[in-house]
This record gives C-alpha cells, structure tokens and sequence, in this order.
C-alpha cells in the first residue's frame, strides 16, 4: 500500500509513495504524532533530479528492514526542499557543523520540538565510504533519545544556538562600499580563479556565476581587464566543456571533477537562467570580444534558450523546475555516446567528423563504460565541408537522442525560479536579436512575458486590503501552494524591471514598474528585520519554525537579500520621492563589511555594491529600450520628455539636456555608469 506521500502533488515526493517507510509530508499530523508518542523525528529532505537521492531511496527507503527500524524509532518526514527552502535553510546548517559539508539527501534527527541533536547527508546501508551504515545510525540515536534523554537535549540546544549564529542575524561592523574596496573584492575573487580550467577551486565544480556576473560589470566598469577577462574565460570554458548539452542546449548542474569534463547530469531551472543572462549580458555590453567568443557565446546563447522553450516551458506559460541526471536506472544514460552508436546514426565521414569534434573515443571518459560525455575539441572551425559534416551529424543525433527515454522532469513551477528565467531570458532575447537572430529573440522574449502573466494570474493572491499582491511559492496541478518566500518577491520584482528594459509601450512599462514596486513593498513591510537590518526569508505571517532564516550568501541561486537591494536600488531612481535609495544604502552599509570578508560567497552583494557605487541609471523615451544595455540601466516612463523622438538620460537624481539619437544616448548613459 502507498504511504501518506502519494497524495502530494510533489514529483519528488510521491518517489517514495511506494517505500515502506512510513512517511509523513511536514505538517501538523505528523509534528503531533511525535509529540504524542515522545518520538524523535528523522526528517529527510532532496528534490526529485537530485542522483544521490534517488540511490539513498533504492539502498534504505525501499529495503523492508532498514524501513521497519525507522517506523517503529522514528517519525518520519520527507520533504521537498523546492517546495520548502526554509526548512532546508534551517536544518543545512546542522550538516554543515556536524559534516563540514551539506547537500542532498540531507538527513536530520530532531526532538518533538523541531530542535535538532544530530545530521548529516547521505548514509550507505552498511559502514562504507568512511561512513556509518544507516541501521546503526539509525539504531545509536533512537537508543540515545530513549536512554540518555539529557544529552540529547542538551545536544540539540547546542546546535540550535549554533545555526543561529550561522544564519548571521546581527551584524556588528558598518561600512559603505567605495571604488578601493570593490577593487580588493576583485582581488579576491581573481585569487581563487582557475585560470587553467575556468571558474573557481576543484572538484565538484559549480558556475558560480553571480561570482563572474560582478567581475564581468567590475571589469566594464574600472577598466580592470583581467576581471573581464576572467569571465570570458570562464564562460568560454564551460561552453566548451562536458557541463554543456552539445546536442539539446543547455547547462548541467555542477561538474564532478575540476575540468568540467563529466558533469551531474541533472538541469536546473536556475543554472540556465543565470547564464542565459550572463551570456547575453556579455555579448549586449562587451564590443571587445573576440570574434570566435562572440559566436561560440552566441550559439550556447540560442541553443540554451531553445532548449528552455522546448523542454522547460508550460504550455499555459510559466517553467518547470528540473530534468533528472538519471534515465532507465542510470545516471547520464540519455547524454553519453559511443563510436558504436556514432556509426549506427551517421555516414563514416559524419562520424569521423562528429567524434574528433566532440571527443568520442573507443575508451570514453564516463565512468568506465567506454561512453563519452561530449566536449568541444577543435580549436575552432575548419573547412566548410567539414563544418557541414559537423552539423549534420548533430542535428541526426538530436533526432536520434529524442528516441531515447528521457530524464524525469519535475513540473513544479517554482515563483522564485521563474523570476529567475524571466530576467534570463529577457536577457538573451535582446541579445540574440544584436546577433541578428531576430525569431528567437522574438520568442525568448514573448516567453518571458507569457511566463510572467502566468505567475501575477496563477500564483498570486490578494494582500491584506492594501491593494498589495501576495505571490504563492509554488504551482503544480493547477494549484498553487506555499506562503513564498523573500527570494520570490525579490526575483519577480527584478524580473518586472528587466522586462521593462525591454518594453517599447509606455503603458506596459508602467504596469511592469507598479509590479515591481508592489513586489519590493510586499517584502519592506512583511519580511524586513527592523531591528538588526536586512530581511528574513519568510513572511512574519509564516510557519513558526524554530528560527526565522535570514540567508545574505548566495547559494545556487542569487541570495534574495542582495537581489532585493538591487531593486530597491533601482527603484530609488525611477522614484527619488521614495525611500527606496536610502534602504538600499543601509542594506549596503550593514552587510558590506561581511561581503570584505567572505566575497566569495556573495558574488550578488558585490553586483549590488558596484551598482550602488557607479549609480543607476534611467532612460526616458519612446526609444529608450535600445539604450537599455547595461545592468545599470533601467527604463522609466516618457512623462517628462517634450517630444516623442527625444530620450533623456538621469543619473543620480540629475537629467542631462534631452537627446534624438538611440545611439547617442547608449553612450552618455555608459559613460554614466563607469566607477568614479
């Protein structure tokens, strides 16, 4: 018989509706059964692309012995970490202390009142790995909460004080960002770059890319050339490498070693729409690349975004979350090739062609199974008969591929994510339409806005009587659930003020704007942490849990803290009678003196400081939209221009004499935005 998980619309979580674990959804029936029998909680948390999820499920969820260990000791919770980031932002922290590491599966053991006394992430069946099998952990703590209730307790008081102090609510230090300290920021960053490999430290290998985003701007903006050049570099690599699809477009999570050749084969929503934005932001703001960047940037740029449209895209609008890293059982399955399958599919001149461009050897380099993952080996291209060869055995293996079965996709719409793919696509859109590529600009941008009107018409709700829109975190099933969290507020407001970068009707622009507004409002009254600065990640009308996480790093994803001091940031210029600047400024004064100390982990604060530090600047007129090429850029209503071909450029509260030329206005407002 299924467990109480199938009757959840999570993908994830109906993955083990058929364990005969006894699980629970995270709610009150289950917290009131713990309280009740005096049972500790094992709360297990993942997401349904998640590979090492789904061999901890097949080892120990699915194994009858291992199961009746944790229903006769455990009450046991299974949690979608997409559908309940604040859960898994809480209760990380534990893995971080006791492992020194976190992840998923992520595994934590807490008393009946939520506090937890032990963690960790993945656990073999059996002591293998230099870790515990899962049965004896299992059985050491549940004898522990019975026989030695004291130290338990005394346990989970230290750790819940400990993971308060993580999530860093008090700040002591104050200071203002200036050009001297952003240049050390740099520094910094420049210091951990692989210049080798691209990107940043070894193995497991992530994009980091709000890291790149601000030496990219950093370097645009002081002159600095190898800030810019790092970025370059590193998306260079990438888009050469076995963490892209060569085949279907689009980026794969993290690579497993520090040359991105063999990658975890899941997609995430938010990967591609954070590099879809860096690439196009690259090729909208970078005149000096190279020749042969510019078109391979272009190509990732236009394959990537049809892939998002293909795969990623609903059909009522709005983006599912996930493809799975695994297919038939196996990790990888749908990407790899063999020079067997090369000769099934293609001429010998195609597979000859195809596998020296791609690397495809008898030996192979996943994992033993002479299979390859596909990289980018030729330098650049050759002869045009051989470039035809090239294309044609692609656009054959696309066809063949899409034969294979393919990866599980979860079809959660996710508010936050997709603010996410509608700035990255915005993005893109504009950028493909300067490389010429005008369809698929046109559609990656109609997509934006369809995907935005789905989540203000789908997943939003009416605030508490002060005309204010509530956003719901999550869709599926046509419905939509979950109090959101700050980063949905924060990432769809950036997402309404890209798409005004966009935007050629005035009207239009001005709903976009008020949306933003609105969104940013929404968070300065409900998650604001009046007393020591900053903002919480949920609600003050949210779940009681035992801590109100306040997240100022970034993560995969942009941390919301420092997504919202940018729109707060730029809402300061489109309207300087509001007090939007100046909560900008604090936000920047109060965690500026961390971002010094850690930049690494705050590549988006450092974005947000740099804007701060050059000024935002906004562009009125009908033809402001072509000016709108710079992160610092945003768009504003024609009001106050006298004539409809005239664009006037404002800067720190003062407007220069109007102009008649696009061109002309691009450039006065660049030079606007070069440190000082």
């Amino acid at each position: 018989m299924p467990n109480r998980l199938h009757q959840e619309s999570s993908p994830y979580l109906k993955q083990h509706a058929g364990n005969p674990v006894d699980w629970y959804p995270w709610g009150e029936e289950a917290l009131a059964k713990a309280r009740a029998e005096d049972k500790p909680i094992l709360l297990s948390i993942g997401y349904s692309a998640c590979h090492w999820c789904h061999v901890m499920e097949h080892e120990s969820f699915e194994n009858a012995d291992i199961a009746r260990l944790m229903n006769e000791n455990f009450v046991n919770i299974k949690v979608d970490r997409e559908e309940r980031p604040d859960l898994d932002q809480i209760y990380q922290n534990v893995a971080q202390l006791m492992t020194r590491s976190g992840g998923w599966p992520l595994t934590v053991f807490l008393t009946p009142d939520l506090s937890p006394y032990f963690g960790g992430t993945y656990f073999p069946p059996e002591d293998r790995y230099g870790r515990p099998g899962f049965p004896r952990v299992l059985q050491a703590l549940s004898d522990a909460y019975r026989n030695d209730r004291g130290s338990v307790v005394e346990n989970a008081k230290r750790l819940t004080a400990a993971i308060a102090q993580i999530e860093g609510n008090r700040v002591p230090e104050h200071k203002r960002p200036d050009a001297a300290s952003l240049r050390k920021i740099a520094d910094a960053m420049l210091g951990a770059y692989d210049w080798h490999n691209g990107g940043f430290g070894g193995a497991p290998k992530f994009p980091n890319t709000m890291n790149l985003s601000f030496l990219w701007r950093f370097g645009q903006a002081s002159g600095f050339g190898m800030a810019s050049e790092a970025a370059v570099h590193a998306l260079t690599k990438m888009a050469r490498s076995g963490l892209y699809d060569h085949l279907g477009g689009g980026f794969h999570r993290y690579s497993v070693d520090a040359e991105w050749a063999v990658p975890h084969f899941e997609k995430m929503l938010y990967d591609n729409a954070l590099l879809l934005r860096l690439y196009g932001e690259v090729l909208l703001t970078g005149p000096e690349l190279r020749e042969e960047d510019r078109a391979l940037f272009t190509r990732v740029l236009a394959e990537t975004t049809q892939y998002v449209l293909r795969e990623m895209t609903m059909p009522e609008g709005g983006f599912y979350s996930t493809q799975d890293a695994d297919s038939e059982g196996h990790e990888g399955k749908f990407f790899v090739w063999d020079p067997q399958e090369l000769a099934r599919h293609l001429s010998p001149a195609e597979a000859k062609a195809f596998a020296e461009r791609y690397g495809v050897t008898d030996a192979g380099n996943f994992e033993g199974s002479r299979q390859t993952v596909l990289a980018l080996q030729a330098a650049g291209p050759g002869a045009s008969e051989h470039e035809k060869l090239v294309e044609d055995a692609r656009r054959k293996l696309f066809d063949a591929r899409e034969k294979r079965v393919k990866p599980g996709r979860d079809e959660k719409v996710i508010a936050s994510w997709n603010g996410l793919m509608i700035s990255g696509l915005t993005w893109a859109g504009r950028a493909l339409r300067l490389q010429g590529q005008g369809p698929l600009a046109e559609q990656a941008l109609e997509t934006a806005f369809v995907a935005y009107e789905f989540v203000l018409g789908s997943m939003s709700r009416a605030g508490d009587g002060d005309g204010a829109t509530r956003l719901w975190g999550v869709y599926k099933d046509g419905k939509a659930r979950f109090n959101a969290y700050l980063d949905d507020y924060a990432f769809m407001a950036m997402a309404a003020l890209d798409l005004g970068r966009a935007c050629e009707d005035a009207s239009e622009l001005a709903t976009l704007t008020a949306q933003a507004r609105s969104w940013v409002d929404v968070a300065r009254k409900r998650f604001a942490d009046r007393e020591n600065g900053g903002f919480f990640f949920t609600s003050d009308d949210h779940e009681k849990l035992i801590q109100r996480p306040k997240g100022i790093y970034d993560q995969a994803i942009p941390s919301g803290n420092s997504v919202l001091t940018i729109a707060l940031a730029a809402l300061g210029e489109l309207f300087p009678e509001e007090p939007y600047a100046s909560e900008a400024d604090e936000q920047l004064y109060k965690f500026f003196p961390t971002l010094e100390k850690v930049p690494m982990g705050m590549g988006e604060l450092a974005c947000a400081a740099l804007l701060a530090q050059a000024g935002p600047v906004t562009v009125a007129g009908r033809e402001a939209w072509r000016a709108c090429a710079h992160p610092n850029l945003f768009q504003k209503k024609t009001e106050n221009v006298a004539h409809a071909n005239e664009l006037l450029i404002c800067h720190r509260r003062t407007c220069d004499l109007p102009l008649t030329s696009a061109d002309d206005a691009r450039v006065l407002a660049l030079k606007k935005t070069v440190l000082r």
